[in-house]
């Protein structure tokens, strides 16, 4: 048994929640908690993702079936990606610049023991009760991981994993990026099925190019008695297309952080070992991460969907439920038939046929009769076709599978595909045409932008990304990310996607753009623009509103409004010493600098004459600024009214220009007790 091999930890530590948008439809489906051993996992009828948590591989993942298909009860509560009783087999591996990370947390296990790794910024967490997230830096890079629990496209039901990786460049620089996933599959007690991949079992180390890359992949033990089938889903729907996908044994994948070594014709035994133990890795290559920009990197990995007519000739027939148009592309699809020989002798002269309705082509793969020759019994073989179609309007068609030898009866298959219309996407912008100010200051601020995406096709749109790019004079407000990932619009869907922008240099009316990229559908772009207006520059002395009642003790701040350019500051204050007095000053805000105190002068104090003299305050370089340059600490002396003026005032900016402004002064009365 592969669990008592392998090394666990039971230690387990729970960290800060942190929240992100997912995409689940039917949240009302799935539950979420802290499961056994301290995973965190949401679930539904069907299957169930579950995170580790522990101090050792934290935010390693796993999937396992709950009740799996709801015709098979043979499947429920089954493994699919090894992780009990707690993940660490499976792990994903990011490329920067050339050296490679493990994301998630440190391990004293075999999986990645000598990586590198990064710093863990917030996570695991469940976000919304749907999906969970966790999310490590590496450098200028934060990527995050993010797990919800999507339909499959062969069952249509809710019981597949989407596995999601958004990484992000928050540096000045562009990087190198590219993402290793890796999954230790299981199903139930069997570590070595055969992937199935188009006309292929691969029982062997395989691999697979883009261009000759499988939709899916799918595996179990048994067409005629399954006790699981799993499903990998390498394109369409939500998946992003790998470069290349590597099967083989899960040592070889274990002990190699990136790079995987292929031994055509190697069994998936791990070296020295005895038991088969299969394991997938899909590689994104590397590509140039622009500051500021973000990518995602999806597959999506649960139950397969095959329809099964046991028998002694068993047929099983998958394909995808439902089928669209991708942009530029015609329809086009796989259909895979397995036929098993479970009699107990030869079956003789075996043959395939498949049958098409009108509306549905033969592309390319086999031909419509295909001859196996003889079967041997408990053999499996497979065909697989390409099938493209014509039709852009909803239908739904049925099409079927038979096989018949010369000493078995004829089996057949029939399973409808429905063809949706492509998906329709629409874009508005709900924002404002200026920025508000108020006190002079702008408010809101940071100013919050709207947009809404509506799908009004017939078809999900998979794989959307929303990005804001402002032109020079508008920033995105700090921490703000350019990208958003709503990732499937369904048909009548309107998802909403925000960001935050604040003003950068002059006042005038600025650009920004919102583009929407989706895999199967045209990009949208709008263009609009904001007004940036001119705040006021002005000095104010803030006096006491209400009354002082003789001997309190009180404060004036001397505060500045959008200084720009400011770097020095000298004045004097006057007020009656007959009725006010000061009792002390001290440095405001303004001149505490990141890299500690700024040059500071806290004057003369002249009672008697009612003066404060020689008040400065210099910063090290010149800023924009709006804070509170000092705090005057007063004393009320007796009843009467003292006016509060600043006299001989000097601001200064860059080489010596004078700062221009306007200056508002200030009063306080004094009541008796």
């Amino acid at each position: 048994m592969r669990i008592s091999r392998r090394r666990l930890l039971t230690v387990f530590v729970v960290f800060t929640l942190f929240a992100c948008i997912s995409n689940i439809r039917n949240p009302q489906d799935q539950t979420a908690f802290a499961a056994g051993y301290g995973n965190l996992e949401i679930s539904n009828q069907y299957i169930r993702v579950f995170v580790n948590q522990s101090d050792d591989a934290t935010g390693r993942f796993a999937v396992d079936s709950t009740g799996g298909d709801p015709l098979n009860p043979r499947d429920n509560n089954m493994p699919l990606v090894y992780g009990r009783p707690r993940p660490w087999t499976s792990y994903t591996t990011l490329r920067i610049d050339g050296y490679d990370y493990v994301f998630g947390g440190n391990t004293e296990t075999r999986a990645g023991r000598h990586a590198i790794y990064g710093t863990r910024i917030s996570g695991p967490e469940v976000a919304g009760g749907n999906s969970i997230i966790s999310t490590w830096r590496f450098g200028d890079i934060e990527a995050s991981q993010i797990l919800t629990i999507v339909r499959s496209i062969t069952t249509g039901l809710l019981d597949t994993a989407k596995i999601t990786y958004v990484v992000t460049n928050l540096g000045n620089t562009g990087h190198q990026v590219g993402v290793r996933m890796m999954l230790d599959t299981m199903l139930g007690s069997n570590d070595g099925a055969p992937f199935r991949a188009r006309d292929q079992a691969i029982t062997s180390d395989a691999f697979f190019g883009l261009r000759e890359m499988p939709r899916f992949v799918q595996a179990f033990d048994s067409l005629s008695s399954p006790s699981v089938t799993s499903q990998a889903t390498l394109m369409g729907a939500d998946a992003t297309p790998p470069d290349r996908v590597v099967f083989t044994n899960w040592g070889n994948l274990a002990d190699r952080v990136w790079d995987a070594l292929v031994i055509p014709g190697r069994e998936f035994l791990r070296e020295g070992e005895y038991e088969l133990d299969s394991a997938l890795a899909l590689f994104w290559d590397e590509e140039t991460l622009e500051p500021g920009e973000s990518r995602e990197y999806t597959t999506l990995y649960g139950m397969g969907g095959i329809s099964i007519a046991p028998g002694v000739l068993a047929l099983g027939v998958t394909s995808p439920a439902e089928v669209t148009s991708e942009k530029g592309k015609p329809i086009a699809f796989p259909i895979v038939a397995y036929i098993e020989n479970n009699g107990p002798t030869l079956a003789l002269d075996v043959n395939v046929y498949l049958h098409l309705p009108p509306g549905l082509t033969l592309a390319s793969g086999a031909g419509d009769q295909v001859s196996l020759g003889h079967l041997e019994p408990g053999e499996t073989r497979q065909i697989a076709w390409e099938i493209t179609s014509g039709i852009t309007e909803q239908t739904t068609l049925r099409y079927g599978v038979a096989v018949e030898a010369e000493n078995a009866e004829r089996n057949e298959v029939y399973r409808e595909v429905t063809i949706l219309s492509p998906p329709e996407l629409s874009l508005s912008i709900l924002a404002p045409s200026m920025f508000g100010v108020m006190d002079d200051m702008f408010h809101p601020y940071p100013l919050k932008i709207n947009a809404k995406i509506n799908n009004s096709g017939g078809a999900p749109a998979y794989g959307v990304k929303a990005t804001l790019t402002p032109d020079y004079g508008i920033v995105l407000a700090p921490s703000e990310r350019s990208s958003r990932f709503p990732g499937q619009i369904v048909p009548g869907e309107t998802c909403d996607v925000s960001w935050y922008l604040v003003p950068f240099g002059e006042a005038g009316s600025f650009d920004y753009r919102v583009k929407v990229d989706a895999q199967n559908t045209d990009t949208l772009m709008t263009a609009t623009s904001i007004g940036v207006p001119i705040l006021r520059s002005r000095l104010l002395l803030e006096t006491p509103v209400s009354p002082i009642e003789q001997g309190e003790f009180f404060i004036v701040r001397i505060l500045a409004r959008n200084l720009r350019g400011f770097q020095q500051v000298k004045f004097d204050l006057c007020f009656d010493p007959s009725v006010v007095e000061v009792v002390y000053v001290s440095r405001g805000t303004v001149f505490v600098e990141d890299v500690g105190m700024s040059e500071w002068n806290e004057g003369v104090i002249q009672n008697p004459l009612g003066l404060l003299t020689d008040v400065y305050g210099r910063l090290t370089q010149p800023e924009d600024i709006t804070g509170e340059l000092a705090t005057i600490g007063f004393r009320a002396k007796a009843p009467g009214q003292s006016h509060v003026l600043l006299r001989n005032m000097s601001l200064l900016g860059r080489e010596g220009q004078v700062v221009v402004t306007s200056v508002e002064h200030g009063s306080v009365i004094v009541t008796e007790k």
